[in-house]
């Protein structure tokens, strides 16, 4: 694949996800008005975040790196009406998977709620987390339909989708809060319904591009289609194996709690403000190369597919070490600029750049996990990658029980960054040990030359910033940056020159 071919991938992928993001940014600065780190936005985002792990696993996660192997598979070696049957299949036993999952967490919520005795705090937090139990139903679906258009290299729609969460979740703050009471016990009530809303309307967005290439999913109880044994095969594993970044974010969330008021919230924005990078960036270059990976391995052209999972490795870190630098270079001005206001205070401001700084320092392994775990489900191998998880995540459990004492809700950002990065580097030396020559020496060149590039652009933009605003402060990085990496002749930046300046000729 060229750099042109992946290039327009990536880019058309990032530009939808760069407006998700700010809309997402703009949806938590109205949330940080309204309930700034308080008690009840600590409930909502415990209830909040477990529906979206589970939406991760089975859509963004495990679901999509074992359905779109075997899809595309079908797509270059089987009939259409084979890979309709393949699809319909997958959507009915998706279907009966979540509704049995849905339904059966509100019925055991509804028996904790009617037999026990829970704190104010927790009492809130199971409702809302019964109410967006079916927010999981939406999104795994249109995990579905994304998975099917991403096998034809139709990633735009599916790119999109995520706006509407923000977009309805924004609305919800400024005209469903207020008609729900004064207190914020009842307004978050309105930020519930507003999610709801926001994952149907991601599923109803990607039904016309489906429709027309004549997908019309229907119910089919076929269930010991040979393709989809192969998909259930791949994902059970594959839960653990992909999200064991997010797995570790909960785990921060739910030891937050025995913090006190604000912990979550802290790790919450934070968490937030370091996702930014990594989502327009990281997310996209691995749902672009998934499907190509799929295809390499499936013609059984394997140094292309190194070649490939090298180039989008040097990319994804051009990228991400130089957003991780100015992130933590420009973290109290960057909170004070976006949160500060109505309930979200100096103190807010403080611990969250707090937590900010620690979960920064993990940024290139998150981005590094995204891009080369799939390439194990490429080859649908979903053990290597559980195996690898299980031992991340008991290194997370550890390292936050000896963190979260002394640093606190920071200590919790900084065991999640360091077990990520055992993750990532674990991953790495398997797939070499596996394939062999992966230009391991090319890319560590790339990340020095590419650090030390980040670092000089940090301290620029640190020093900047008690003299200028954040604007300026950025802008004057990013020459500082770009600078540097052409006298250090980081060959990325090279090839995005010679992309630039064929554009231009055009």
């Amino acid at each position: 694949m060229s750099f042109r071919s992946l290039a327009r991938s990536t880019l058309g992928i990032s530009f939808a996800t760069f407006l998700s993001r700010v809309l997402g940014l703009l949806r938590d600065i109205f949330s940080a008005h309204l309930f700034g780190t308080t008690g009840v936005w600590d409930a909502f985002l415990i209830a909040f975040m477990i529906p979206n792990l589970l939406r991760r696993l089975f859509a963004e996660g495990a679901f999509s790196n074992a359905f779109i192997p075997v899809f595309t598979e079908y797509l270059h070696k089987k009939d259409i009406k084979e890979t309709k049957k393949l699809a319909d299949v997958t959507f009915t036993f998706l279907l009966i998977l979540l509704l049995i999952t849905v339904g059966g967490g509100i019925l055991f919520i509804n028996f904790l709620i009617n037999r026990l005795t829970f704190s104010p705090k927790v009492y809130l937090t199971l409702r809302l987390l019964r109410f967006l139990l079916p927010y999981i139903l939406f999104l795994s679906l249109a995990a579905l339909i994304m998975g099917i258009l991403n096998s034809y290299k139709h990633f735009i729609i599916p790119a999109f989708a995520p706006l509407f969460l923000n977009i309805f979740w924004i609305l919800s703050l400024f005209y469903l809060c207020p008609r729900f009471g004064k207190s914020l016990e009842e307004k978050i009530w309105g930020v519930a319904i507003g999610v709801l809303l926001g994952g149907l309307a991601q599923l109803l967005i990607q039904l016309p591009p489906l429709l027309k290439r004549k997908f019309f999913l229907k119910l089919d109880f076929c269930f010991f289609h040979p393709g989809l044994k192969r998909i259930i095969l791949l994902i059970l594993p594959g839960v653990v194996g992909l999200a064991v970044t997010q797995i570790n974010i909960i785990v921060d969330f739910v030891l937050g709690f025995l913090l006190g008021n604000g912990a979550i919230s802290s790790l919450w924005y934070g968490n937030r403000l370091m996702q930014f990078p990594l989502g327009v960036f990281g997310v996209a270059l691995a749902t672009a190369v998934l499907p190509h990976y799929s295809s390499y391995v499936a013609k059984q052209e394997y140094k292309r597919l190194m070649r490939m999972l090298s180039f989008a490795l040097r990319m994804g870190f051009l990228i991400i070490l130089p957003s991780a630098a100015g992130l933590i270079a420009l973290r109290f001005p960057l909170i004070r600029l976006f949160f500060q206001r109505g309930a979200f205070t100096a103190l807010s401001t403080s611990r969250t750049a707090y937590t900010l700084f620690f979960y920064c320092l993990g940024l290139f392994a998150y981005a590094g996990v995204k891009i080369i775990a799939p390439v194990f489900y490429s080859f649908q191998d979903t053990k290597t990658p559980l195996r690898i998880a299980v031992i991340a995540m008991l290194a997370n459990i550890v390292l936050n029980l000896l963190l979260m004492i002394p640093l606190r809700e920071g200590g919790l950002a900084l065991a999640t960054s360091l077990s990520s990065t055992l993750n990532f580097f674990l991953l790495f030396f398997t797939l070499k040990r596996r394939l062999g020559d992966i230009e391991e020496r090319r890319i560590l060149n790339s990340f020095v030359k590419i650090l030390f590039s980040a670092i000089i652009m940090g301290i620029v933009c640190a020093s900047l910033s008690t003299f200028v605003n954040v604007i300026v402060s950025v802008l004057i990085g990013v020459l500082s940056f770009t600078f540097f990496s052409f006298i250090l002749k980081v060959e990325e930046m090279e090839e995005i020159r010679r992309w630039l300046k064929g554009l231009i000729k055009r």
